[in-house]
């Protein structure tokens, strides 16, 4: 039975349909997905979809019915997305996924040169020989490339444990452009919130399913307000890998805007030139005050569609910030100049997850977005505990760190 946490949340996200029709589900779905896809939003149609590739090692074969146990988690995925992107402004917007004849997601089968092990090598990164070798195999078949965004599914060796941990050492993780997760027997869309080993698993599986797609679509770690965390769940990319499907799991407001410009978001007939404008988006008049309850940020950018602050405790690295709490600024008109007022206001009361919070060490975060989806980031560290009400919060550190 699905449960009642997980089905209220749907619920909450459905919203009025738009002119657009959606897609017959295909009969040959299973009938507990033609169940969970009968009240499917419209989606806009994409410029650009995602490339869907079921990766096979020398050694291995596709498990059974893949095409339709794949097709129907994606359909439902892209669903999820497009909700949760309507929930925060962007109406009927989901990442695109091509379709065969018979209404399955097209996958593409590629099968590689090497045995699983070396590719589940991860001491070794052996997961850049398969994007090597991918990224080859759409190099002489340019049609079939649909996007620079491209989503790795293996299947685990027979007789993999599957219960915990990254089976057969899989590579399970997204980087911006690609992403990784695996394929097995009872990965199927039917065990959704199921109380049941199928059910647990399909949760850890498919959450991370869910999760690492972000990953591969641009999106940071970054987790949610204490507000958020009581009436909407946990944050997908946060810890919604492993909630999802059996507890309430939401995207935030800054993971929306950023998917905004996100290749695969794209409307049809968008003609933006995607990730070309590479380096560092122009930032000035940075301040960053205290108010006696809330941070007051404030600057100006130009030429920046979006931006996100991440609020976030030490160790500041990668894989280290599940806990990071996003907030999207707000986005004034641009002056003569064409440079555009930037502001936030981060509540303290919003940050008490954090266990730093007026305490000691901690970092903002300055995420820009551009129009074509580049991205660059910018770090200010601080002393909590050296907060005063009507001052400015002068940084330990101010530094560059990304540029993508």
């Amino acid at each position: 039975m699905i449960k009642h946490g997980f089905s209220a949340l749907v619920a909450c996200l459905l919203t009025p349909l738009a002119a657009q029709e959606t897609a017959p589900i295909p009969e040959h779905f299973s009938d507990r997905a033609k169940e969970l896809l009968a009240d499917s939003i419209p989606l806009q149609e994409s410029a650009h979809e995602v490339n869907v590739v079921y990766f096979l090692p020398s050694d291995l074969e596709p498990y059974p019915d893949y095409e339709r146990r794949l097709s129907e988690l994606l359909l439902y995925l892209q669903q999820y997305y497009g909700r949760q992107m309507t929930e925060h402004g962007y109406a009927n917007r989901s990442f695109g996924l091509r379709r065969t004849e018979n209404g399955n997601v097209e996958i593409i089968v590629i099968r590689g040169k090497e045995k699983q092990a070396v590719y589940a090598d991860e001491e070794h990164e052996g997961w850049l020989k398969e994007a090597k070798e991918v990224g080859d195999y759409f190099n002489a078949h340019p049609e079939l490339r649909g996007s620079r965004h491209t989503f790795f599914l293996s299947p685990v060796p027979a007789g993999t444990p599957i219960e915990k941990g990254n089976p057969g050492g899989w590579a399970f993780h997204g980087d911006g452009t690609n992403c990784y997760a695996i394929d097995y027997p009872e990965f199927e869309l039917k065990h959704i919130g199921t109380d049941t080993r199928e059910g647990k698993l399909l949760t850890l599986w498919y959450g991370g399913f869910a999760h690492e797609l972000g990953h591969g679509l641009n999106l940071p770690h970054n987790d949610g307000t204490a507000t958020e965390h009581k009436t909407k769940g946990t944050a997908l990319m946060a810890n919604g890998n492993y909630t999802f499907g059996s507890k309430p799991t939401y995207m935030t407001q800054a993971s929306c805007d950023i998917l905004d410009r996100s290749e695969t978001f794209a409307p049809a007939g968008d003609e933006t030139k995607f990730y070309t404008d590479h380096g560092y988006a122009e930032m000035r008049r940075i301040s960053l005050r205290f108010d006696g309850e809330a941070l007051l940020f404030s600057a100006e950018t130009y030429g920046v569609a979006h931006v996100n602050l991440y609020v976030q405790d030490p160790p500041f690295e990668i894989n280290r910030d599940y806990d990071s709490v996003a907030f999207a600024a707000t986005m004034g008109a641009p002056d003569k100049e064409e440079y555009r007022p930037v502001t936030a206001r981060i509540p303290l009361a919003e940050l008490k997850r954090l266990g730093n919070t007026g305490k000691g060490p901690m970092a903002l975060d300055i995420l820009q977005v551009r129009e074509d989806g580049s991205r660059s980031r910018l770090r200010l560290e601080f002393d909590a505990s050296q907060l005063r009400s009507g001052e400015r919060v002068v940084p330990q550190d101010m530094q560059m760190i990304e540029g993508y």
